[in-house]
């Protein structure tokens, strides 16, 4: 992984293979964070950590979110590719310029929902953030988990590797429109009209984060953006919680 600003890049190779490479990596990612939770399903029990508990669903998240992003680390080791992903710890600058995206991204939220309620639609909600059977405690700790894991990992995964392929077959703007899509498309839940609402409310959120990713060249900042937005949802639902 390059530590610098990631270059500019001509579009450069057959623009089917990058693009193949890019769906590879998608379907691996949603395989990888299924074999993660399958794997996690069959070491659970003896170590004595019981379906349906904080414990449980907490390291079960941990586990989804590592095979989602292994595919990438993968991917990079075997092609040699450092110079897929550009990242580097942000600045003051880069920081404040994160956490204003991670601001942004929840008003966005408000104002989707918003336009939502007002054609009768609501879009699905996440099993993540449903409080229905669980404790107090699991929102507060999905708050670092997020930050550090569930926001990052996906980052890596549709920003890092798979937009970062398209926009070398394609360039920028289809590339950040694709990747959105492919990510929109992880977040088809529940049917109707309120499942496609929630691909499309992705899509938006992905697009933005997938123009911050092209306008800062630095992978971190997305990264934080995301997992602070998700925190904030979780921290909400801990305040409130019962």
């Amino acid at each position: 992984m390059s530590q610098t600003s990631r270059p500019e890049r001509p579009i450069s190779g057959p623009a089917l293979l990058r693009t193949m490479q890019a769906f590879v990596l998608f379907v691996s990612g949603v395989l990888g964070g299924s074999v993660g939770v399958s794997l996690w399903a069959s070491v659970a029990p003896g170590l004595g950590v019981a379906a349906g508990t904080t414990a449980y669903d907490i390291l079960n998240t941990l586990a989804q979110f590592v095979g989602f992003a292994a595919p990438v680390v993968l991917f990079i080791a075997a092609a040699g590719d450092r110079e897929l992903l550009s990242w580097k710890l942000p600045d003051r600058r880069g920081a404040a310029v994160a956490l204003g995206a991670a601001a942004v991204l929840y008003v966005l939220q408000i104002v989707l929902l918003t336009a939502f309620s007002l054609i009768d639609v609501s879009p699905s909600q996440n099993p993540a953030t449903d409080p229905a059977g669980r404790e107090a405690a699991y929102f507060l700790l999905m708050i670092p988990v997020s930050v550090f894991v569930v926001g990052p990992a996906e980052e890596l995964l549709v920003r890092g590797g798979i937009q970062g392929l398209l926009k070398r077959a394609w360039g920028p703007w289809p590339a950040i429109l694709g990747a959105s899509a492919l990510f929109g498309s992880l977040h088809y839940i529940g049917s109707g009209s309120g499942a496609i609402a929630y691909v499309v409310f992705s899509f938006l959120l992905g697009s933005l984060l997938g123009y911050l990713y092209e306008r800062t060249g630095n992978l971190v900042v997305p990264m934080v953006a995301h997992g602070v937005y998700n925190a904030v949802i979780y921290a909400i639902q801990y305040v409130t919680f019962g």
